[in-house]
């Protein structure tokens, strides 16, 4: 099996990815697509038909760039967003729109079940997180259920976005402990797990049979349907491996099993990634542990907020916004970022940004707050903006630091970054300043998550082993933290918490 290549497949909330990896371990090919939604007030889908088809055309361009690489694909792997629910028939097709993890229905019917005696305890001592709704995926199902039965009648089984790319590439219906991790149904308090807590399915009233099997989370799906592999251009003896979702590959990706290493992503949201071998929790500071990708560790949750969308939302509806004022359309948003950031001095003259555009999680959680520039004057241009939006999510990160370091009790001493926020030179710094201590963009940032499930496939199926599939992670560069920028920074950082505080109450009474 030495010979073989892999492929890696990256489901995001706003695009796709898909990378081949040749026998040697280097990127032969990418291709990328875009996935777009439907957000009203508490609804967020997604035409869960369109995301295979993106998938499947950006599967198709990478065999189609390479054909000889992709000839020898032997493990395909992918990953995606979680929390988010495609309803699926017997044939495996999609019979809803897939539930995003931005839609809120079905949080009524997760807090009746708080209601039940035991039930707080229960949730957080055998899964982790009690049934508060907000988006998880115990939610959605409950609301498929229950607000729509002539829905739930022609509902085979219920799969997160992972697992139904996985049944429409081999035909199999199947989860693990990993990508059911937001359904809320299993005992992590063990590894390994292929059974759903009976206490956890009981109490939530869940029709058990529209749950999916769960296989470990080592365990291969199957092999590609034949069609699939002819439609697709790949071999009909490559193995789909199981599932995990995009916080446990971008573990993979960053290298956070190597000690004093933690990973950091910034794409849509910020998620600060580290390892530990127990369960637990800190409800306080919405911190968790969950279900690794290997049946011996755990992946601490952190999930930070709205990240790299804050900048995307400015970019594209204030600098090169086309409304009713002007027309500043641009090709490319994003192409003159680093020159417009390094012509605005560190702590963009007072102007602080406040990320929470769609309400605030780790480590403070509120699904009311919302965000905006503070302390503007007539002195604040675009470019000031811009870097404010960069520091304030840096400033919401490391808000967020210590208190995952004192739950994981190990320091992360350098920090791994990836995301299209990586390909930015001078928010990398910015991150380093304001998080101070080293932060390193990893090669290939933008396609590192597709390459960490596809080297996680490469190791189960037995390409690389443990060893190398860990210590494999080195960033390109490391930007060290500028000494004449931590008072500045370190002041910024007191009051931007100070802002969360003083502003959520009025936040709850705009929004509540």
């Amino acid at each position: 099996m030495t010979g073989e290549a892999a492929l890696g497949i990256d489901v995001g909330t706003t695009n796709v990815k898909v990378v081949l990896v040749g026998p040697d371990g280097a990127l032969e090919a990418t291709a990328h697509r875009q996935l777009r939604g439907h957000q009203e007030g508490d609804v967020g889908e997604q035409d869960a038909g369109a995301t295979w088809s993106a998938v499947a055309s950006a599967i198709r361009e990478v065999t189609g760039s390479a054909p000889h690489v992709a000839a020898q694909v032997g493990p395909i792997g992918c990953c995606s967003q979680y929390s988010s629910i495609v309803p699926v028939d017997a044939a495996g097709e999609p019979v809803g729109p897939m539930v995003m993890w931005t839609d809120k229905r079905g949080t009524d019917r997760s807090l009746e079940l708080l209601g039940l005696p035991g039930a707080m305890e229960a949730w957080v001592e055998h899964h982790g997180i009690p049934p508060v709704g907000g988006g998880l995926s115990l939610a959605h199902m409950l609301h498929l259920q229950r607000d729509h039965p002539e829905l739930h009648a022609r509902t085979a089984t219920w799969l997160e976005a992972m697992d139904f790319v996985n049944l429409r590439l081999t035909g199999v219906a199947v989860a693990n402990q990993s990508t059911m991790f937001m359904s809320q149904l299993c005992d992590n308090r063990t590894l390994g797990v292929t059974e759903y807590d009976p206490v956890l399915v009981g109490l939530s009233g869940i029709d058990a049979d529209r749950l999916p099997p769960l296989a470990r989370v080592d365990e291969p799906v199957g092999p590609l349907r034949r069609d699939v592999a002819a439609d697709l251009g790949l071999p009909a003896s490559a193995v789909v491996h199981g599932g995990v979702n995009d916080t446990m590959a971008a573990a993979i990706a960053t290298g956070a099993f190597t000690p004093g290493r933690g990973g950091l992503s910034i794409g849509t949201t910020s998620v600060l990634v580290d390892t530990l071998d127990a369960k637990r929790e800190d409800l306080d500071h919405e911190l968790l542990s969950m279900p690794g990708p290997f049946d011996d560790t755990y992946v601490l949750w952190a999930e930070n907020g709205i990240g790299g969308r804050a900048l995307e939302h400015i970019l594209l509806h204030v600098v090169h916004a086309v409304d009713v004022l002007a027309d500043h359309a641009t090709d490319d948003e994003f192409a003159r970022l680093d020159e417009a950031l390094a012509s605005v001095p560190p702590g963009s003259g007072g102007v602080l940004f406040l990320p929470w555009l769609n309400g605030s999680l780790s480590p403070a959680s509120s699904p009311t707050m919302r965000g905006g520039f503070i302390n503007m004057s007539v002195g604040t241009d675009r470019a000031c903006m811009v870097r404010a939006v960069t520091e304030g999510v840096a400033h919401n990160l490391a808000w967020l630091l210590p208190h995952a370091e004192r739950f994981t009790g190990q320091p992360m001493e350098q920090l791994a970054f990836l995301g299209g926020a990586a390909r930015s030179r001078v928010w990398s710094q910015v991150l380093a300043d304001v998080l101070d201590r080293p932060v390193g963009p990893v090669p290939h940032a933008d396609w590192a998550v597709a390459r960490g499930v596809a080297d996680l496939a490469r190791c189960r199926h037995g390409l690389i082993d443990r060893a190398g599939l860990e210590g494999q992670v080195e960033p390109e560069a490391l930007y060290e933290p500028i000494d004449e920028n931590r008072a500045i920074y370190a002041a910024h950082q007191e009051q931007f918490v100070a802002a969360f505080e003083a502003l959520r109450p009025i936040h709850e009474a705009l929004n509540s």
